[in-house]
């Protein structure tokens, strides 16, 4: 059997395999790329056996070196990196070069991540060199739109929110805090470009007038959340086979809330993972040495439903199962019955 990662550079000839050309190195690997209201930066990843994760990486180093050339402070440790060039010829020119992470752990933060108008612009891998590269791009001019749009949002969430005395209003005003600062963090990030510096003052105001309304709620005795007149809405993003929307929503109202799918309260969240084509409610994949593996991978969050701020932390529901996918609903059904009280449970935590 062909290497995986030797497909890139065989095809078949004649009912043999025959080695071509790989594809040539882009430039910008050896030169970032030059252009008005644009800056770059490169990641690399060793080319291990999945080749998708590979190009996360290189993704997520090319988004964090962008990021701290802003001199921002993102949490990221690279540690023991080994960089190695082989030589050959009278001029001993180099013939390839190879990075060799021992061990690394990058995890860019909400800086890097919610940073507008950074995006990864291209990838490329290389097999011979056992080497992903990612280009990350950060386009200024985008990044302006968004602040402005962010502020915009941020506002209408203020209004929005009024003269509300609610355990409730107090977590979207103390959310709606965070968000301001965040973004006040993002302009500052951006400082050394100008962007964003205009809209400071009006942020600043923003930043004032929801901490005045927390201050008025203080020491104020707030009504707690009622579940039983709390409506709780649906989001997934697959199409779920038959019965199965319809047994979620039973099941939202078996724990004494209101299922309701318009401007509901709180959401429901379920984001189903999947192939390459996509999230499918079950997906299916090859491995070589037991067959065809099917999995459910998906994660549920509830959401406030007016901001779409996560009141919980994402829990995971998995299920893997070898050669047939028969039982997996049964087993999903029992695993969303015993997670989803949970999840309750830290809304009515995090509305206390």
């Amino acid at each position: 059997m062909v290497p995986r990662a030797l497909l890139a550079v065989l095809v078949t000839v004649g009912g043999c395999l025959a080695q071509v050309p790989a594809p040539a190195r882009p430039g910008w690997i050896e030169t970032l790329p030059e252009a008005p209201g644009k800056l770059y930066a490169l990641g690399t990843a060793n080319l291990g056996g999945n080749e998708g994760e590979a190009i996360n990486r290189a993704s997520d180093r090319a988004r964090l070196e962008l990021v701290a050339r802003l001199r921002a402070t993102v949490r990221g440790s690279t540690s023991v990196t080994t960089r190695s060039s082989e030589l050959q010829g009278e001029g001993l020119k180099p013939i390839g070069s190879q990075d060799r992470q021992v061990r690394d752990e990058v995890s860019v933060g909400a800086k890097a991540e919610d940073l507008p108008g950074l995006a990864v612009e291209r990838t490329f891998s290389d097999p011979p060199g056992r080497t992903v590269y990612a280009l990350a791009c950060l386009d200024l001019g985008q990044a302006q739109g968004t602040l402005a749009a962010r502020l915009d949002q941020l506002r209408e969430r203020r209004i929005r929110v009024g003269a509300e005395l609610s355990r409730r209003a107090r977590w979207r005003l103390r959310t709606l805090q965070g968000d301001l600062a965040r973004l006040d963090e993002s302009i500052g990030l951006l400082a050394l470009t100008g962007t964003g510096l205009g809209l400071r003052p009006h942020l600043q105001s923003e930043r004032v007038l929801v901490a005045d309304r927390l201050a008025q709620m203080e020491g104020q005795t707030l009504p707690a959340l009622d579940l039983a007149k709390t409506t709780v809405g649906l989001r997934v993003n697959v199409d779920l086979p038959s019965g199965i929307a319809a047994y979620l929503e039973a099941q939202i109202r078996e724990c004494g809330l209101l299922n309701r799918n318009l401007d509901p309260d709180l959401l429901l969240e379920l984001s189903f993972a999947g192939g390459t084509q996509g999230p499918e409610f079950i997906a299916a994949d090859m491995d070589l040495y037991q067959g065809v593996r099917y999995r459910i991978e998906a994660r549920m969050t509830i959401l406030d439903g007016e901001g779409g701020t996560a009141l919980t932390r994402a829990v995971p529901l998995q299920i893997t199962q070898y050669g047939s996918p028969e039982g997996m609903i049964n087993d999903f059904r029992r695993l969303f019955e015993r997670r989803l009280p949970r999840l309750l449970a830290e809304v009515q935590a995090e509305l206390r």
